[in-house]
């Protein structure tokens, strides 16, 4: 890449182009989602860039995954934009900037696939920027306002139906564990409610388990994971399958499904969240279920050394073939059979207190490891 034809501007340069009501300004975050999704300059754009993807397309980055708007991309590809302006973490000098980084392969990528009349670069990227003009950013803890949480919660219901996250699991929202012909079109078994509000609504179709917890900074959400963990594998030893889901499908829900993925594919949060995401893009755990997931990042790989870098690696087959191997039989709808010998039949509540399992349902304690026995 002609590095002469990107151009580095400071901060002030991209806000009094902003401000500039003539300027018609494309502002791209090449940063991965979970950055992003912590804080950004506010009519910025995440470019959709797994590692995976771009290790695989040498470096290449599709239009599709620069600009996922199909609004914005079409509005790009007619020329409407003035300006493309890309930022990263806190690179300064492009020509200093690794050649597989995300900001590279972007501003390479756009040259390869449209005509752009100037492309920018923000010089010390959105380290910079927030530092200098934090009211113009949008940081998560913001972000939980009413209306946000709305236009949150709408978004997840246009989703159709739940996703499809690994063959046993799935992740919806109340919408779609309200709707018994969807359920068991889709083959479920048995429901993880991740709320304080929802109800049941299917215990004489369905085995349950209930993970009260609410969606704001406080909540300890991480304290479940061995328990939930638990709960869809025994799910999928016995051949079931199991939503996960809370009010939209968005932070709770999700949170419990990465924490599972991280858990028994050995794969990283940034690995794990990738594989979710291009499934329900609208996932956007809040900053406190972040940085619990971040902690339990951590554990696994003081558990278990070196994590996978792709949720179809070889180990994540080994375990679900060793789990294939112990199945004691195909489950019905009137029971699962445990790996204690427990059984999770219909109308039973795990996690509520009314089910014995082989840990206390009603476990709190915070000082419990993340990491299940193996």
């Amino acid at each position: 890449m002609d590095t002469l034809t990107v151009t580095g501007i400071t901060v002030d340069m991209l806000v009094k182009w902003q401000q500039n009501v003539q300027e018609e300004v494309l502002i791209l975050d090449s940063r991965p989602f979970i950055s992003y999704n912590e804080g950004h300059i506010v009519t910025a754009t995440n470019v959709h860039c797994p590692p995976i993807l771009k290790r695989r397309s040498g470096g290449f980055v599709a239009l599709e995954n620069i600009v996922p708007c199909s609004e914005k991309r079409e509005r790009l590809e007619n020329g409407e934009f003035k300006r493309i302006i890309v930022y990263d973490g806190d690179t300064v000098d492009l020509e200093q900037s690794a050649k597989d980084s995300n900001l590279y392969s972007v501003l390479k990528s756009l040259r390869q696939q449209i005509e752009v009349g100037e492309l920018c670069y923000i010089k010390g990227g959105y380290k910079e920027f927030s530092s200098m003009y934090p009211q113009m950013c949008r940081r998560q803890s913001k972000l939980t306002t009413c209306s946000t949480l709305n236009v949150e919660h709408d978004n997840a219901h246009r989703q159709e139906a739940p996703v499809e996250i690994l063959p046993f699991l799935y992740l919806g929202n109340f919408q779609d564990a309200s709707n018994l012909e969807l359920l068991h079109r889709l083959g479920i078994t048995s429901l993880m409610n991740v709320s304080t509000k929802c109800k049941n609504l299917f215990e004489q179709d369905f085995s349950y388990m209930n993970v009260p917890v609410d969606d704001n900074p406080n909540a300890d959400l991480a304290v479940w994971f061995p328990q939930s963990n638990t709960f869809i594998d025994t799910v999928r030893e016995n051949r079931g399958k199991v939503l996960v889901h809370c009010q939209a499908g968005v932070s709770r829900s999700a949170t419990i499904c990465l924490a599972y993925l991280m858990y028994t594919a050995k794969v990283g949060l940034e690995t794990a969240f990738e594989h979710i995401k291009s499934r329900r893009s609208v996932i956007s755990p809040n900053l406190n279920f972040m940085r619990q997931l971040e902690n339990y990042e951590k554990e696994i790989k003081s558990h278990d050394g070196t994590l996978n870098t792709s949720v179809s690696d070889s180990s994540m087959d080994s375990s679900m073939d060793t789990s294939s191997s112990n199945e004691t039989a195909s489950s019905t709808s009137s029971g699962l059979q445990s790996t204690s010998g427990s059984s999770l039949s219909q109308g039973q509540v795990f996690g509520g207190g009314a089910f014995d399992f082989t840990f206390s349902p009603t476990f709190s304690s915070p000082n419990t490891p993340l990491l299940s026995p193996s």
